[in-house]
Protein backbone atom coordinates (compact mmCIF):
# COMPACT_ATOMS: atom_id res chain seq x y z
CA UNK A 1 0.00 0.00 0.00
CA UNK A 2 0.92 3.42 -1.02
CA UNK A 3 0.99 7.34 0.44
CA UNK A 4 0.81 9.67 -1.75
CA UNK A 5 1.75 13.40 -1.24
CA UNK A 6 0.86 15.73 -4.13
CA UNK A 7 2.47 18.98 -4.03
CA UNK A 8 2.67 21.64 -6.73
CA UNK A 9 5.11 24.34 -7.33
CA UNK A 10 5.99 27.09 -10.08
CA UNK A 11 9.70 27.68 -10.48
CA UNK A 12 12.35 25.32 -12.03
CA UNK A 13 13.99 22.49 -10.64
CA UNK A 14 16.39 19.61 -11.74
CA UNK A 15 15.28 16.49 -11.81
CA UNK A 16 16.82 14.41 -9.28
CA UNK A 17 15.78 10.54 -10.45
CA UNK A 18 19.13 10.26 -12.19
CA UNK A 19 17.91 8.73 -14.86
CA UNK A 20 19.50 10.88 -17.92
CA UNK A 21 16.34 12.50 -18.80
CA UNK A 22 16.21 15.91 -17.41
CA UNK A 23 17.68 17.48 -20.60
CA UNK A 24 14.65 16.85 -22.49
CA UNK A 25 12.64 19.00 -19.81
CA UNK A 26 12.00 22.56 -18.95
CA UNK A 27 10.09 24.91 -16.35
CA UNK A 28 6.93 23.54 -14.97
CA UNK A 29 3.92 23.91 -16.99
CA UNK A 30 0.46 22.57 -16.81
CA UNK A 31 -0.71 23.76 -20.13
CA UNK A 32 1.68 22.31 -22.55
CA UNK A 33 0.48 19.43 -24.93
CA UNK A 34 3.74 17.17 -23.52
CA UNK A 35 4.47 16.95 -20.08
CA UNK A 36 6.80 15.16 -17.76
CA UNK A 37 5.26 14.04 -14.27
CA UNK A 38 8.92 14.00 -12.11
CA UNK A 39 8.99 13.72 -8.24
CA UNK A 40 11.32 16.27 -7.13
CA UNK A 41 11.58 18.27 -4.17
CA UNK A 42 9.14 20.97 -3.88
CA UNK A 43 10.21 24.75 -3.71
CA UNK A 44 10.34 26.52 -0.42
CA UNK A 45 8.73 23.40 1.44
CA UNK A 46 9.92 21.39 4.10
CA UNK A 47 9.15 19.20 6.88
CA UNK A 48 10.22 21.93 9.59
CA UNK A 49 13.25 20.35 10.42
CA UNK A 50 14.93 21.86 6.48
CA UNK A 51 14.58 18.43 4.51
CA UNK A 52 12.94 18.99 1.76
CA UNK A 53 9.10 17.81 1.02
CA UNK A 54 8.88 15.96 -2.64
CA UNK A 55 6.06 15.94 -4.81
CA UNK A 56 4.89 15.13 -8.28
CA UNK A 57 6.09 18.64 -10.68
CA UNK A 58 5.03 18.64 -14.43
CA UNK A 59 7.89 19.70 -16.37
CA UNK A 60 7.40 20.79 -19.81
CA UNK A 61 9.09 17.82 -22.85
CA UNK A 62 11.25 20.27 -24.97
CA UNK A 63 12.54 17.46 -27.06
CA UNK A 64 9.65 14.53 -27.36
CA UNK A 65 11.90 12.52 -29.68
CA UNK A 66 14.95 12.87 -27.88
CA UNK A 67 13.09 11.27 -24.35
CA UNK A 68 11.11 8.81 -26.23
CA UNK A 69 14.38 7.33 -27.88
CA UNK A 70 16.48 7.64 -24.45
CA UNK A 71 15.92 4.30 -23.64
CA UNK A 72 14.69 4.93 -20.38
CA UNK A 73 11.29 2.96 -18.91
CA UNK A 74 8.16 5.30 -20.30
CA UNK A 75 4.86 5.31 -19.30
CA UNK A 76 2.91 7.22 -22.26
CA UNK A 77 -0.36 8.67 -20.76
CA UNK A 78 -2.54 9.63 -23.60
CA UNK A 79 -5.34 12.35 -22.44
CA UNK A 80 -7.75 14.86 -24.45
CA UNK A 81 -7.26 18.55 -23.12
CA UNK A 82 -10.70 18.83 -24.87
CA UNK A 83 -12.78 16.80 -22.07
CA UNK A 84 -12.54 17.96 -18.39
CA UNK A 85 -13.57 14.60 -16.96
CA UNK A 86 -9.79 13.46 -17.13
CA UNK A 87 -8.74 15.47 -13.74
CA UNK A 88 -9.51 12.06 -11.50
CA UNK A 89 -7.48 9.68 -13.93
CA UNK A 90 -4.94 12.09 -14.11
CA UNK A 91 -4.71 12.71 -10.12
CA UNK A 92 -4.72 8.57 -10.29
CA UNK A 93 -1.94 9.07 -12.84
CA UNK A 94 0.21 11.28 -10.53
CA UNK A 95 0.00 8.81 -7.95
CA UNK A 96 1.41 6.04 -10.23
CA UNK A 97 4.36 8.37 -11.18
CA UNK A 98 5.38 9.09 -7.85
CA UNK A 99 5.22 4.92 -6.52
CA UNK A 100 7.27 4.24 -9.89
CA UNK A 101 9.59 6.81 -9.26
CA UNK A 102 13.07 5.84 -10.52
CA UNK A 103 11.69 2.68 -11.79
CA UNK A 104 9.78 4.48 -15.07
CA UNK A 105 9.37 7.56 -16.30
CA UNK A 106 5.55 9.27 -16.88
CA UNK A 107 4.52 11.30 -19.99
CA UNK A 108 1.64 13.09 -20.49
CA UNK A 109 0.33 13.91 -23.72
CA UNK A 110 -2.63 15.52 -25.17
CA UNK A 111 -4.15 13.55 -28.05
CA UNK A 112 -5.39 16.31 -30.05
CA UNK A 113 -1.30 17.90 -30.44
CA UNK A 114 -0.15 14.41 -31.37
CA UNK A 115 -2.48 12.28 -33.93
CA UNK A 116 0.42 10.72 -35.30
CA UNK A 117 0.92 9.09 -32.41
CA UNK A 118 -2.10 8.28 -31.50
CA UNK A 119 -2.25 6.47 -34.97
CA UNK A 120 1.14 4.87 -34.64
CA UNK A 121 0.12 2.82 -31.67
CA UNK A 122 -3.37 2.23 -33.03
CA UNK A 123 -5.33 4.27 -30.20
CA UNK A 124 -9.03 5.09 -30.58
CA UNK A 125 -10.10 6.47 -27.63
CA UNK A 126 -8.57 8.64 -24.08
CA UNK A 127 -7.21 8.05 -21.86
CA UNK A 128 -4.84 5.58 -23.06
CA UNK A 129 -1.61 4.16 -21.82
CA UNK A 130 1.96 3.17 -23.81
CA UNK A 131 4.83 1.10 -22.38
CA UNK A 132 8.11 2.13 -23.88
CA UNK A 133 10.81 -0.15 -22.84
CA UNK A 134 14.08 -0.50 -24.16
CA UNK A 135 14.46 -3.51 -26.30
CA UNK A 136 10.87 -4.81 -26.20
CA UNK A 137 7.99 -3.36 -28.27
CA UNK A 138 5.76 -1.06 -27.14
CA UNK A 139 2.81 -2.34 -25.42
CA UNK A 140 -0.77 -0.47 -25.38
CA UNK A 141 -3.01 -0.99 -22.43
CA UNK A 142 -5.83 -0.83 -24.78
CA UNK A 143 -8.15 0.61 -22.46
CA UNK A 144 -11.36 0.51 -25.07
CA UNK A 145 -11.38 -3.19 -24.55
CA UNK A 146 -12.26 -2.71 -20.97
CA UNK A 147 -16.04 -2.00 -19.56
CA UNK A 148 -14.73 -0.25 -16.56
CA UNK A 149 -11.34 -0.17 -15.66
CA UNK A 150 -9.22 0.92 -12.74
CA UNK A 151 -5.40 1.70 -11.70
CA UNK A 152 -4.93 -1.30 -10.25
CA UNK A 153 -5.67 -2.33 -14.09
CA UNK A 154 -2.98 -0.30 -14.70
CA UNK A 155 -0.37 -1.57 -12.16
CA UNK A 156 -1.34 -4.85 -12.81
CA UNK A 157 -1.01 -4.61 -17.16
CA UNK A 158 2.51 -2.64 -15.74
CA UNK A 159 4.04 -5.98 -13.40
CA UNK A 160 2.86 -8.62 -16.74
CA UNK A 161 5.03 -5.90 -18.97
CA UNK A 162 7.85 -6.18 -16.70
CA UNK A 163 7.68 -3.79 -14.49
CA UNK A 164 7.25 -4.45 -10.59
Amino acid sequence: MFTFVILCSCSKKTNETGNGIEKYLGDYSYSDPAICMVYEPVEGEDDGNGNPLYGIQYRKITDLDGILASGNTMLIYFYSSMNNDSGAITAAVEDLAQAYNGRLSVLMLDAMEYPDMMGKYDIEAVPEFVLKKAGQADKVFDSVSYEYWTLNDVIDWLAANGVA
